[in-house]
């Protein structure tokens, strides 16, 4: 699949069309069988249809579909964000832009589509929906995507080196030796930034609010007082659960309770 945009990045949202295979993350973070992947590649094309003749509903059916298929990927995420802003749900929008960078924190589509979002959640204003602990990874080669890629590259090196080791003699067989010894470090590596990046997307403690009139308590329960009221799209820290309540932490550091209903966790 190709990459399309059907409008102009900043004017409007584009879909991806990136090939979905490229945005999965490593297979033994992700453990998507060939089948599953086939059947979402698929669903996927036909997502993006959809969103190409303007039915956001039935593309949205369609990204998911195979989100719910236990399949991590940054495109998909990308055009979830698509289609919720399409349909004016602001907060859905930005969760799975956020969720995007997660994967690939270098998406400038994502990030570009993530900064109109917000601005739309306060009328321009980008930066008063940010809590503190917002970030995506701290490392850019701790993209899933990358460090698939980087492992692979590594792993078959590694294979071509090993070979070498067995079949050839004097200074080459000692270079592919050492050959052999990096290649086995840069897979190790890249695994254990793999392993990184896939605890901190299980680790993540924060939230987007998805309905039109969020109402801030002070305790919870509704009957506590109310100290404010938040829009679609606000964006929070998680702090503590009490049954259907959660305390949250908003950007200039003020905590209150929201209803678990109210929330979708990044």
């Amino acid at each position: 699949m190709t990459r399309t945009a059907a409008m102009t990045r900043r004017a409007a949202l584009p879909v991806s069309l990136v090939g979905l295979w490229l945005a999965l993350v490593p297979p033994w973070a992700c453990c998507a069988s060939d089948a599953r992947v086939a059947h979402a590649n698929s669903t996927f094309r036909e997502a993006c249809d959809l969103y190409e003749r303007g039915d956001f509903g039935g593309a949205l059916a369609g990204f998911e579909a195979i989100k719910t298929a236990g399949i991590r990927s940054a495109v998909v995420y990308f055009n979830l964000g698509n289609c919720y802003y399409r349909q004016d749900q602001l907060g859905r929008s930005i969760a799975n832009y956020r969720r995007a960078l997660l994967v690939a924190p270098r998406d400038g589509d994502a990030r570009t589509n993530l900064r109109l979002a917000r601005a739309s959640v306060y009328g321009g204003d980008s930066t008063a929906t940010r809590s503190p602990g917002l970030s995506t990874l701290p490392l850019g080669l701790a993209s899933p995507r990358r460090v698939q890629a980087l492992f692979y590259v590594a792993y078959y090196l590694g294979a071509v080196f090993f070979l070498a080791v067995l079949f050839l003699g004097g200074k080459l067989r000692r270079r592919a030796f050492y050959g052999l010894v990096v290649a086995l470090v840069v897979a190790g590596v890249a695994f254990g930034l793999s392993r990184y990046a896939v605890s901190k997307l299980a680790s993540v403690s924060e939230a987007v609010v998805v309905v039109d009139r969020a109402e801030l308590k002070s305790g919870p329960g509704n009957a506590f007082e109310e100290i404010s009221v938040l829009p679609d799209g606000a964006e929070v820290s998680l702090r503590a659960k009490s049954g259907m309540w959660v305390e949250v932490a908003l950007p200039g550091g003020e905590v209150g309770w929201l209803r678990q209903d109210e929330l979708e966790t990044i």
